[in-house]
C-alpha cells in the first residue's frame, strides 16, 4: 500500500498502464506496469508509481483510466 508523502493518506490507483499487445504470453506475465495514484485524503496525484511489484519507478507510460 502506498502512503501520501504530504499528509500520510492512503493512495489508490486511478489509472493503470496497459500491457503491450506485441509481447508474448510469457513476457506479459513478467511485465511490470506502472499506475497513477491519488491520495484519498488530500487529492494529490502521483504519476508513474510501481503497480506490479516492481521496486524501481519506470519511465511514465500510457495508462488507462479504471472507470473505462
Amino acid at each position: 500500500m502506498f502512503v501520501c508523502k504530504e499528509c500520510q493518506g492512503v493512495l489508490v490507483p486511478i489509472a493503470i498502464e496497459e500491457i503491450p499487445e506485441h509481447l508474448s504470453k510469457e513476457k506479459k506475465l513478467l511485465y511490470n506496469r506502472v499506475c497513477d495514484c491519488e491520495c484519498m485524503n488530500c487529492g494529490k496525484v502521483y504519476y508513474g508509481q510501481p503497480y506490479d511489484g516492481n521496486e524501481s519507478l519506470n519511465v511514465v507510460r500510457k495508462t488507462k483510466k479504471l472507470s473505462e
